[in-house]
């Protein structure tokens, strides 16, 4: 058996596997504060704690033989490893303070000049698109649209190194993900997977490496960073155990779903929504804002993604739960179907938009009358999100040559047939949706039992449910975004 850390956004879980079945389900709430709006923090050494209690209730009752990690992306963890303590709470991935940190480190001259080169390259690219195949130019088309953002460890990194000051040469500084402060926890050492490093805003991806121009802008340096290694190595013991299968929840997701071959699309919906596409072998340039990411690297081999998200999807059903419009999330799918209302369209930008606009606009809701009911409204968030997908996967197609043949989904929100529905009528790809949707921590299993010798890559889980188009949503899906465009315009 194996046991998976599944260090979420709301909570800590261990899921302990029989190979492909879920034989026990613990779960811990994180300890988070919003001491400011648009602040995240996590009590990091609370998830520690939780984290070696977790592990030491799998071995004593299951025996396990592997202890896995999946984990979410880009949190920044700080702490001095004299005495192995937090020097702040760690800042999660929605925390936004960096704000105004990164639009000021995006003036710095060495961003400029590479935006400036990277640009001339992608009109290049545009009358000469074989040069996209030489690994270089991609790389420069990439910087193209090189930001450093909020939500990035780099800028969280930057902002805990400025607050420290002068103190910092008080301590041993070491730095990394919550990947990597568990790992520290159970076994002393200070490593990550490839994954991991990948989304953190300070790692070259395309000549793995991390970035020494990114680490002179944030004044950090690469001795406080953990040293990245493949996801199936053995990263250490814990009583005895080893520490293996480290992979970043949206990468697990995509292993989890089978989507092993270059062109294999997931998309991935729980609190936020992460569409990512296997490019395969070698890294791909986006001009048009998908982020280059690593899968996975397991065994020496590896596989990139590209990848566009959205910040707020689930959070946003519960939102609607929250303030009254229903009692239960679960109610929503059969809501919407009953709603016969076309006209209501809403625009979703509850944190700003994500992939490809990274903008902070109001949202809208548009097209209310005296007639509107509330499952009218619950089609038109649903739908939104559907529309938020269908963006991103344009925006794939144009960037990626070769047919997309089939969108895998997995994560909680995708229990919902009219929002999997919607995708499929407004992308015309088949939708499946995975039989386990907590793919993070059964993507984390897979891996781990791979590096122990247990089974072979060809294993994923099984699909529960397809989705055929069956209704023409081009002309509302063109009045949405004819909406979205008004909406990035509107001034008050």
């Amino acid at each position: 058996m194996i046991g998976v850390i599944d260090a979420g956004t709301t909570t800590i879980k261990l899921a302990v596997y029989d190979e492909s079945k879920l034989v026990d389900l613990v779960k811990e709430p994180i300890v988070k504060h919003n001491p400011h709006p648009g602040w995240v923090e996590i009590d990091a050494e609370d998830m520690a704690r939780k984290c070696l209690k977790l592990a030491d209730y799998a071995i004593d009752k299951y025996g396990i033989e592997a202890i896995a990690i999946t984990n979410q992306r880009t949190t920044a963890v700080l702490w001095d490893a004299k005495t192995g303590t937090t020097l702040f709470p760690a800042l999660g991935w929605q925390d936004m303070r960096g704000d105004r940190l990164a639009e000021r480190l995006n003036r710095d001259r060495t961003i400029r000049v590479a935006r400036a080169v990277g640009k001339i390259v992608a009109g290049i690219s545009e009358i000469i698109p074989t040069i996209k195949n030489n690994r270089r130019a991609k790389w420069l088309i990439t910087l193209s649209r090189l930001s450093l953002r909020p939500n990035h460890t780099s800028v969280k990194l930057y902002w805990m190194l400025s607050e420290l000051g002068e103190k910092a040469s008080d301590y041993d500084l070491r730095a990394g993900t919550i990947d990597s402060w568990l790992i520290y926890n159970l076994t002393g050492e200070h490593s990550t997977d490839y994954s991991n490093a990948a989304a953190t805003g300070l790692y070259d991806s395309f000549y793995l490496r991390w970035s020494k121009p990114i680490l002179e802008i944030i004044g950090a340096d690469t001795c406080m960073l953990p040293m990245p290694k493949e996801s199936d190595e053995i990263f250490g013991e814990y009583r005895n155990v080893p520490v293996t299968g480290v992979i970043a929840d949206q990468s697990a997701s995509l292993y989890a779903l089978g989507c092993w071959e270059r062109g294999d699309l997931k998309v991935t919906n729980g609190t936020g929504t992460f569409v990512d596409l296997n490019v395969g072998e070698e890294p791909w340039a986006s001009s048009r804002g998908l982020l280059p990411l690593i899968g996975w690297k397991l065994k020496g081999e590896i596989r990139y993604m590209l990848e566009g998200m959205l910040l707020y999807s689930g959070s946003a059903v519960e939102l609607l739960r929250d303030i009254g419009i229903y009692d239960d999330v679960k109610e929503t799918s059969e809501m919407a179907f009953r709603s016969k209302n076309e006209d209501i369209l809403l625009i979703p930008a509850f944190t700003g938009l994500g992939t490809p606009h990274y903008i902070s606009i109001p949202g809208l809701l548009y097209g209310i009358s005296n007639a509107m009911r509330r499952e009218d409204i619950v089609k038109a968030l649903l739908e939104a999100l559907a529309f938020r997908v269908a963006e991103i996967i344009e925006v794939m197609r144009k960037d990626f040559p070769g047919e997309l043949r089939r969108i895998r989904c997995d994560g909680e929100m995708s229990s919902n047939d009219f929002f999997l529905q919607r995708l499929a009528d407004v992308t015309d790809i088949p939708v499946e949706r995975g039989a386990i949707l907590s793919g993070t921590s059964f993507g984390a299993n897979l891996i781990a039992g791979r590096a122990i010798g247990k089974w072979k890559k060809e294993f994923c889980m099984p699909f529960s449910d397809v989705f055929e188009k069956k209704e023409e949503l081009s002309w509302k899906y063109r009045k949405w975004k004819n909406l979205l465009k008004a909406a990035k315009n509107l001034r008050v």
